[in-house]
C-alpha cells in the first residue's frame, strides 16, 4: 500500500506544476486509475465478509467472491435458466439491483474527513442503519452507523473529499445488487443467520495526502495508468500507448505480491481419487459419476 500524496508528488514532479488546476485534474485521474485496478481482480486488502444478510447486498460491493452456510453449505453461483437445471442442493444468483433509492436529496452537507452528514430535507429513519450512501461526484460509498435524527447520520469513514454543501446522495445507491437463494429444484431458499459472504469492495477515493491505496506494493501501477489517463485526456494517445509495457510489468508485479490461487486443490486419498465434503449426495450413492467419494 502507498500514501495518495506519495504518487501526487512524484506525478507533480514530472510535470513541473503544482496549480490547483493540475492537482485536481491529477486526483481525478488517480481515483480513476485506483478504480480501474481495484475491479481488476480479488485484491486480499479490498475483500470484505459479511454474515446474515437479507436480499440487498453491501452498496460497496464489487463481486461476490464465495458464499457459505455454516461449515458444510457452499453456495455455488448461477445464472437465471440454471435456476430450474442446477444439481446443487445450495445455489445464489443476483438477480437484480436497486433502481429506485431508500432516499434521496439534494441538500447534502458532508464536511472534509468528518463522519457527521446532514441534510435540511432529511427523511433519515432508523432503519437505514447499515444502509450506504453514496455521496456527491466522487464516487465515495459509505456505510451508516449510527441515526441521531432525521436529518443526521453518521458514517463509517471520514468523507474524503472537499467540504461543501447543497450536495445530491442517495441511501441505498441506483445499481445496487441484490442476490436470491435456490435449492435443485429453483425453489427459494430461507438462509441463516450465519450464512457468510466475501465480496471485493469499492474502496473510497482518495483525497487527503495520508490516504492510503489499499493495493500492494508501491502501487508503480497506478501511477503509470494514471499518467497514461493525463495522456489521453490531452489527445497524446501514441504516448499513452508507449507507456503500456510499462504498466503491464508494474501490474504484474503487483499481483505476484497478492497471489490468488485461479484454481483450488481438491483432496484426495491414498489412491488419489478425489473425496468431497458436505451434504450433497449423487444418485443415493457414496460414489458420484466421476469416481469421487462422498464423505
Amino acid at each position: 500500500m502507498k500514501a495518495y500524496g506519495s504518487i501526487l508528488s512524484s506525478i507533480q514532479q514530472m510535470l513541473d506544476d503544482d496549480s490547483d488546476e493540475t492537482l485536481a485534474d491529477i486526483r481525478r485521474h488517480i481515483n480513476t486509475a485506483y478504480q480501474r485496478i481495484a475491479e481488476q481482480r480479488n485484491w486480499t486488502t479490498l475483500t470484505k465478509q459479511i454474515t446474515g444478510m437479507s436480499s440487498i447486498l453491501p452498496g460497496d460491493l464489487t463481486r461476490i467472491i464465495y458464499v457459505e452456510d455454516d461449515t458444510d453449505y457452499c453456495y455455488f453461483d448461477i445464472d437465471f435458466p440454471a435456476r430450474y437445471q442446477s444439481n446443487k442442493l445450495y445455489n445464489y444468483f443476483r438477480n437484480m439491483t436497486v433502481a429506485t433509492p431508500l432516499l434521496t436529496g439534494t441538500d447534502g452537507v458532508p464536511t472534509l474527513n468528518s463522519t457527521t452528514f446532514t441534510s435540511a430535507t432529511g427523511g433519515f429513519t432508523a432503519a437505514m442503519v447499515g444502509e450506504y450512501i453514496r455521496i456527491g461526484v466522487d464516487g465515495g460509498i459509505y456505510k451508516i452507523t449510527v441515526r441521531t435524527d432525521t436529518n443526521t447520520i453518521t458514517i463509517d469513514a471520514g468523507y474524503r473529499g472537499a467540504t461543501t454543501t447543497a450536495q445530491y446522495y442517495e441511501v441505498r445507491p441506483v445499481g445496487t445488487m441484490q442476490i436470491a437463494f435456490t435449492d435443485e429444484n429453483g425453489d427459494a431458499l430461507t438462509t441463516s443467520a450465519t450464512l457468510k459472504l466475501w465480496y471485493l469492495a469499492k474502496p473510497l477515493p482518495v483525497y487527503n495526502l495520508y490516504d492510503m491505496i489499499l493495493l500492494p506494493g508501491d502501487c508503480e501501477a497506478v501511477r503509470i495508468m494514471t499518467m497514461r489517463l493525463m495522456l489521453e485526456s490531452q489527445k497524446y494517445v501514441n504516448d499513452s500507448m508507449k507507456a503500456l509495457p510499462d504498466y503491464n510489468e508494474a501490474y504484474a508485479l503487483m499481483r505476484s505480491l497478492d497471489p490468488t490461487p485461479s484454481r483450488y486443490r481438491r483432496p484426495r486419498n491414498s489412491d488419489g481419487t478425489m473425496v468431497r465434503f458436505g451434504r450433497h449426495r449423487q444418485l443415493n450413492s457414496r460414489y458420484s459419476r466421476d469416481g469421487s467419494i462422498y464423505l
